[in-house]
């Protein structure tokens, strides 16, 4: 009778005991080598690495994916939440503010620069039957300088049309010499032409500073000798050395000179020094004609635009 349970192994019928399969045998790849020469054990190493670890790739690829897109997703909803909850209330607000337009009128008044200051009008003798007409200016602005054209009306008169300016925060007298048709009266001075040059900060950031570094001139060695002195020359004599103690030199450096009683203008004369040279010293000798003139001091009032580059001499080699 066939034994139908043993016919998958023979073996026992014979000795009752089953042989054992032989072992698989596992290449070692390492010691691959492509007889072409073009597929090196190293490359075959990592490509059979790659083959058996793929699905685990694509698993870590695809969580890193899931992960990256809920980080920047939620901040993405976060930042949208936030935008709806206050920032496009914002904008709103933003939207019809810039529907109304503000007064510009009041915003460009409290940048505008201040009028020139005129402080009063001296009628001063000038000599030989003629006036001096004085009027003390101030510029109130320290960025800016103003430049005009000025003439006094006396009466029903006017003086010659004169341009001036002044530098910023600067104090001085303008004036009109000669005077002849009596002794003014109801005198006033007219500003006319005004304009005005702001000094750009990032080029100047002190203008007093630099003002006082270019129109630096001292006075010295004063002498005041009246008519009744002068050894019968008719006029009083005026000396004194002004020496431009500042770094620059000037083509015309034009001045008026104050006479002074105990503070106070007695009489002013004008004065113009060509090619003033830095470090010189000049002799200034003057002749005025009032008569019983009272002078106990000299003021020198430099009238140099030194915010013009012409005024100023080549420098010195």
């Amino acid at each position: 009778m066939i034994n139908i349970y043993n016919q998958q192994n023979n073996n026992r019928e014979n000795g009752g005991v089953a042989s054992t399969p032989p072992k698989t045998m596992h290449a070692d790849i390492s010691k691959y080598q492509d007889p072409t020469g073009e597929f090196t054990s190293s490359e075959f190493k990592w490509s059979f690495w790659f083959v058996k670890h793929k699905i685990l790739l694509y698993k870590l690829s695809v969580g890193f994916l899931i992960v990256f897109s809920v980080i920047f997703g939620g901040y993405a909803l976060l930042n949208l939440a936030v935008y709806f909850s206050s920032g496009l209330f914002a904008d709103i607000n933003l939207q019809k503010q810039l529907t109304v337009f503000p007064d510009y009128t009041l915003i460009s008044a409290q940048y505008a620069p201040k009028p020139v200051q005129v402080e009063g009008v001296n009628i001063l003798n000038g000599g030989s039957n003629s006036f001096d007409l004085v009027a003390q200016v101030v510029n109130p602005n320290k960025n800016f300088v103003v430049y005009f054209d000025y003439y006094f009306n006396v009466g029903d008169k006017r003086t010659a049309i004169q341009h001036s300016f002044l530098l910023p925060l600067e104090r001085r007298p303008v004036t009109s010499f000669g005077f002849k048709d009596g002794y003014p009266s109801d005198v006033n001075l007219v500003l006319e032409n005004v304009s005005w040059k702001r000094l750009r900060a990032q080029n100047i950031k002190n203008p007093a500073d630099y003002q006082a570094e270019r129109l630096n001139f001292i006075v010295s060695d004063f002498v005041f000798t009246s008519e009744a002195l002068s050894g019968g020359l008719g006029s009083n004599i005026v000396n004194f050395n002004l020496r431009n103690d500042s770094a620059y030199g000037y083509r015309d450096a034009q001045f008026v000179i104050g006479l002074m009683q105990s503070g106070a203008l007695s009489a002013v004369m004008p004065l113009l020094l060509q090619d003033f040279k830095s470090g010189e010293s000049r002799v200034v000798d003057l002749r005025n004609f009032v008569s019983n003139l009272p002078v106990d001091n000299v003021e020198i009032f430099p009238i140099i635009d030194i915010y013009n580059k012409d005024v100023y001499l080549a420098p010195q080699e």
